[in-house]
């Protein structure tokens, strides 16, 4: 939090400072090129929808339309801690639109981490810790759920196909994007399948030891007609948990009362 305010701070400050030394030069304003200004707005609206289209197959990989039809989601199944020969099992619920939770029942104790759609809270066999905002833009195995049938301003303030990468040996097209309200993020799409293989949180300074670093996809099954993430990894800069799922259930009633913060807040 400090570090994110120290660079708004100076962000602020060299803006104002540039502000500044525009007012005292007092430039002539430089007069606009419409033919300029109609290529730059056509490589605008080519990049637009270049985004779009990568959105829209990934949609359609999911299962298109089917989308809209799942409310809610109950996904159980086990989970590996690369530091420990032990392993747990876990449960997530999601409610559509934004509603989630996922609980992990290690040997340790049981671990929690759900959002009432706009605040979360994390709760562990020492305490519960309530926070301001969501941090994970996506699903906890990294979907884009409900996206069908928006355009994309509606989910990323910014977006921009930034090209191609490798992604465990398969090839992958990368979207880079910040979705609204939240940090950046870069997605790797399969350049064959359409589907998410990947998403990478983007951190200033790297993050820290805590802090979730990537997700990687690394197995579907068809659930419904829908592609649904059944191998998925969370990697954080010292540990990884591999999560496997044994079993999705659609549209089963979900009490609200499940994401309820336990602060009360």
């Amino acid at each position: 939090m400090k570090r994110t305010a120290a660079v708004i701070l100076i962000t602020l400050a060299l803006c104002a400072a540039a502000s500044a030394q525009s007012a005292a030069s007092k430039p002539t304003r430089p007069r606009l090129n419409k033919a300029t200004a109609s290529g730059a707005s056509k490589s605008t609206a080519a990049a637009d929808g270049e985004v779009e289209r990568l959105l829209d197959r990934y949609v359609l990989a999911q299962g298109g339309a089917g989308l809209l039809a799942v409310k809610t989601r109950i996904m159980r199944g086990g989970v590996e801690f690369s530091l420990s020969p032990v392993s747990g099992k876990f449960e997530s619920y999601e409610k559509m639109p934004k509603k989630s939770l996922i609980a992990v029942n290690m040997p340790g104790g049981q671990f929690i981490e759900a959002s009432d759609g706009g605040k979360r809270w994390i709760k562990s066999p020492w305490a519960v810790v309530s926070l301001a905002v969501a941090e994970d833009p996506l699903s906890s195995a990294g979907g884009l759920r409900g996206a069908g049938g928006f355009k994309w301003r509606s989910l990323f303030s910014s977006a921009r196909v930034r090209g191609r990468a490798v992604v465990d040996g398969r090839e992958t097209v990368v979207l880079a994007a910040t979705p609204v309200g939240r940090g950046p993020v870069l997605m790797y799409f399969d350049a064959e399948t359409g589907l998410l293989s990947k998403q990478e949180f983007v951190r200033p300074g790297g993050g820290k030891d805590e802090e979730l670093q990537a997700i990687y996809i690394d197995s579907y099954a068809t659930v419904d007609g829908l592609k649904v993430p059944a191998l998925f990894r969370h990697v954080y800069p010292k540990f990884t948990m591999t999560f496997r799922v044994y079993e999705i259930k659609h549209n089963v009633h979900i009490n609200d009362a499940l994401f309820t913060d336990p602060n009360g807040n």
